[in-house]
């Protein structure tokens, strides 16, 4: 209800924008594959403005609170700071959830329009992006709960979004500089950053190609995995936090 009340729908303009006006502007330039750009430009927008969505909008969540002093009353009832935390998760998830589907309506009316169909592979690019976007409202979250800045929690969001989907990259150059501390911290870098080079599925949905029941299964569970563990570490951090 407070996203509402941010007018955060309003995103929903801003994916519009991008996705139609992109289309338009690109397809004729692209020499008989429009309907690919449409697709892969739709998803991408789809990941980027979530993500934009998601630091702007949560790395203020927890600060509000504390500003109004209303963080104060909700702790002295029966609220354990960890269902605050994930009360807070939820929230967020739910808008997120509510953008999402919006766009995901907007992209599915634009593609049948000028393909007179929706494949399957997008709708399923689709869904992956959005197990994508679960975990960066754990980490936005959990950022929250220990920086005082809401810039920097969402400059950390997109740090890590943006470091995320470099990670196997990362890895690569850190084993290929001979160095054995560089070595050392990409593998580090690896484990603890998120994979989210797990839910980039724009090429296969492109060509229409669905992917294989195991990587469906895997990428659902990291991201239930991966955002329990951020979250439990949030409230972990949360509960040493001083609120005066």
């Amino acid at each position: 209800l407070e996203a509402r009340r941010d007018r955060v729908q309003w995103i929903l303009v801003v994916y519009v924008a991008v996705v139609i006006g992109g289309a338009a502007v690109l397809s004729p330039l692209s020499i008989g594959e429009g309907y690919r750009v449409t697709r892969d430009l739709g998803l991408a927008a789809l990941s980027l403005i979530g993500c934009l969505l998601i630091a702007l909008v949560g790395g203020t969540m927890i600060q509000k609170e504390v500003e109004r002093r209303t963080v104060v009353t909700l702790l002295s009832k029966p609220v354990r700071r960890g269902e605050f935390l994930a009360g807070k998760f939820l929230g967020l998830l739910a808008m997120v959830t509510m953008v999402f589907v919006g766009m995901m309506l907007v992209l599915m009316a634009t593609l049948y329009l000028r393909e007179g169909r929706v494949e399957p592979a997008v709708l399923v690019a689709g869904l992956f992006t959005y197990g994508e976007l679960m975990i960066l409202t754990a980490l936005v979250v959990t950022f929250s709960a220990f920086l005082v800045s809401p810039v920097l929690s969402g400059l950390f969001t997109l740090a890590v979004f943006v470091l995320g989907h470099l990670s196997e990259d990362l890895l690569w150059f850190a084993n290929q500089s001979g160095s054995r501390a560089l070595e050392v911290m990409g593998q580090v870098g690896y484990h603890v950053l998120p994979h989210m080079h797990l839910y980039n599925l724009r090429a296969e949905a492109a060509y229409g190609i669905l992917p294989e029941m195991t990587r469906v299964w895997a990428a659902s569970g990291y991201a239930v995995a991966y955002s329990a563990a951020v979250l439990a570490l949030g409230a972990a951090i949360l509960s040493r936090r001083e609120f005066r």
